[in-house]
This record gives structure tokens, C-alpha cells and sequence, in this order.
């Protein structure tokens, strides 16, 4: 396969120039990963799509089964688990379009998505990004888009104990921008989830793409707030409607210690890079850390013990 092989009309025939560049990250995404790509081809807008895939050394053939689909795509075959913005960032370089959305492996795009997201940046140029709606593959709402994220979040964040039992508390309620909910009309937002975020190339490319700090986790708050302090807006588009499955096979069991180590540490850096200001950071650097750590800790110690329960409950007596 030719990295710049072309096809349909609008993957970037001579005649268009590319509007738009998808960037795809994968990591032995299975079948839903070829889903995903199946889906823009189904869905394409009516501007020219060039279509990359940078692949994080999976071992499923996912990459594989998805560019033997559709031999229009460009494959990048990353030699380790780069994570997220690294691999993302390998992508950008290769992209030509005017803009660039993130898709996450185990979304499926829907009618009209890209054409609205792709309409709503060419008619708004106070737009530096915007956020498709995300929804469960039981269409309801994922409510990732989000407000500016404080240390509240870490008591009562989008899956918090907290927030499942006290769903209506006033801080999980601004965060999630709870009052958007049955919003038919953009938005503006402090930050939408990279699992599907339209952003302006010249935009990405005057902050370098994403920041390679991050591994995966909050590594979109932090695009957000560098686009938003440069003077640009972050919108959410809920007639752009995109299915995300969300790891949910990887959610059955306990999360990895991986995972929940790479979340903390995510929140922490951008908490104290995007947040803290004056005199006051120092301390407040210490409390976050403190606290963060006490978090994570937990959590995993609640994994291990729930899945040793579990095990001990179903050993023969």
C-alpha cells in the first residue's frame, strides 16, 4: 500500500485540494477500529478527506485489516506504544488538510458529522476547535463536552462515586454543562474530548500538536486551554453526532494500575501548568499531589480487593 494512495474524489484527488485530515490513533483496537474506519468511508463529507492511521505497534492486525479495507489510507506503523499525543503528533506532520480532527479508535462516525463540523469552522472563525457529540452505543449522551475542570472534579468528576450518588450536586452540574444537554445549537465550552475534536492545522501547528508530556489522559483539556490562550474558542456541535464506545470491553473488570497511574499523573501536570497562578502554587502544588496520589491509591487498592472478592466468592468450597 502507498502511503499517499488516493481513491474516491474526495480522499484527495488532483482536483480538491484536502480540507480535512483525520488522524485515528490505534493500539490493537480489534474490530471496533476497523468499524471506525469503515465508518468515515461510509459518512464522508462532501470536501476532499485524506485519512491517517498511526498505529502504536498493535499485534491484532487491526491496522492491517483496516488499510487492506480501505487502501486510501495512510498507515503508520509506530515501532512501540508511543501513547496518544505522540502518535498523534507523527500524524500531524503528515497532514495536509485545513483542518485536522481526532477520532478515537472505537468511535463510528454518523450522517453528516463531518460535513456539520467542517460547515461550523468554515462559518465561524472565532472557532479554534470544535467538539462532536459523543454519545454511548446506546445513544445517550457522554457529556464530554466540559467546563473548566477545578479541583472539585476529583470528588466529583464525570465518573466519580460522588456524582453517581449525588447526580444533581451544583459542581458535577457546571462541569458537565448539564444545561447544554438538549442543545440543538454550538456551544462554547473550556474543552471537548479528543476522541472527536475538529481543530484549525494552523491552529495545532503554532502550539507543536499536542503536548507529549501526556501519555493519554487529560491530554485534550491541555490542547483546549493552549488554543484558548492564543484567543481562540471551543465550541461543541451536537448535531455532529459520533458513537463512542469507550473501551467498554477494557471497563468490565478493574481498570489497570497503568491506566489510573496515567490519569492522575495527567491531571496533575495540567491542574498545575493551565490552573495555578501567584503566590499560592507552591502549596497548592503539594495538596494536588497529595491528593491526587491518595486517589489513585485508592482506587486501585479497591480494584485489587473488589477482584480478589470476586475470586474468593467463586473458588470451590
Amino acid at each position: 500500500m502507498r502511503p499517499d494512495a488516493v481513491g474516491d474524489s474526495r480522499m484527495g484527488a488532483l482536483a480538491q485540494p484536502i480540507v480535512l485530515s483525520v488522524i485515528v490513533v490505534n493500539y490493537n483496537g480489534g474490530d471496533r477500529f476497523v468499524r471506525c474506519i469503515a465508518s468515515i468511508f461510509e459518512h464522508l463529507p462532501e470536501a476532499a478527506v485524506q485519512v491517517i492511521i498511526s498505529d502504536n505497534a498493535s499485534v491484532d492486525g487491526s491496522a492491517e485489516r483496516a488499510a487492506a479495507l480501505h487502501p486510501e489510507v495512510e498507515l503508520l506503523r509506530n515501532e512501540s506504544n508511543l501513547g496518544l499525543c505522540r502518535a498523534f503528533n507523527r500524524g500531524l506532520r503528515r497532514a495536509q488538510g485545513e483542518y485536522v480532527l481526532s477520532l478515537d479508535n472505537d468511535t463510528r462516525v454518523l450522517t453528516g458529522a463531518l460535513d456539520r463540523l467542517i460547515r461550523y469552522l468554515d462559518t465561524n472563525q472565532q472557532a479554534g476547535a470544535a467538539g462532536g457529540r459523543l454519545l454511548n452505543p446506546d445513544m445517550t449522551l457522554q457529556r464530554t463536552a466540559r467546563g473548566q475542570p477545578s479541583a472539585w472534579n476529583g470528588l466529583f468528576g464525570r465518573r466519580s462515586f460522588l456524582t453517581r450518588l449525588f447526580p444533581g450536586n451544583p459542581f458535577t452540574k457546571r462541569y458537565l454543562m448539564v444545561e447544554h444537554t438538549d442543545a440543538n445549537q454550538p456551544f462554547e465550552v473550556d474543552w471537548s474530548s479528543l476522541a472527536a475534536l475538529i481543530v484549525r492545522r494552523n491552529v495545532l501547528n503554532s502550539i507543536d500538536g499536542l503536548d507529549e508530556d501526556y501519555f493519554v489522559y487529560w491530554s485534550d483539556a491541555d490542547l483546549c486551554a493552549r488554543i484558548r490562550r492564543r484567543g481562540w474558542k471551543i465550541y461543541s456541535v451536537p448535531t455532529a453526532q459520533i458513537v463512542h464506545d469507550e473501551s467498554l470491553a477494557g471497563r468490565k473488570g478493574r481498570q489497570s494500575t497503568k491506566m489510573v497511574v496515567d490519569f492522575h499523573k495527567g491531571a496533575y501536570r495540567h491542574y498545575v501548568r493551565n490552573q495555578l497562578r501567584g503566590i499560592w502554587r507552591f502549596p497548592l502544588m503539594l495538596v494536588a499531589f497529595a491528593g491526587l496520589s491518595l486517589r489513585a491509591a485508592c482506587i486501585i487498592g479497591y480494584g485489587y480487593g473488589a477482584q480478589w472478592v470476586r475470586q474468593w466468592r467463586t473458588e470451590p468450597r
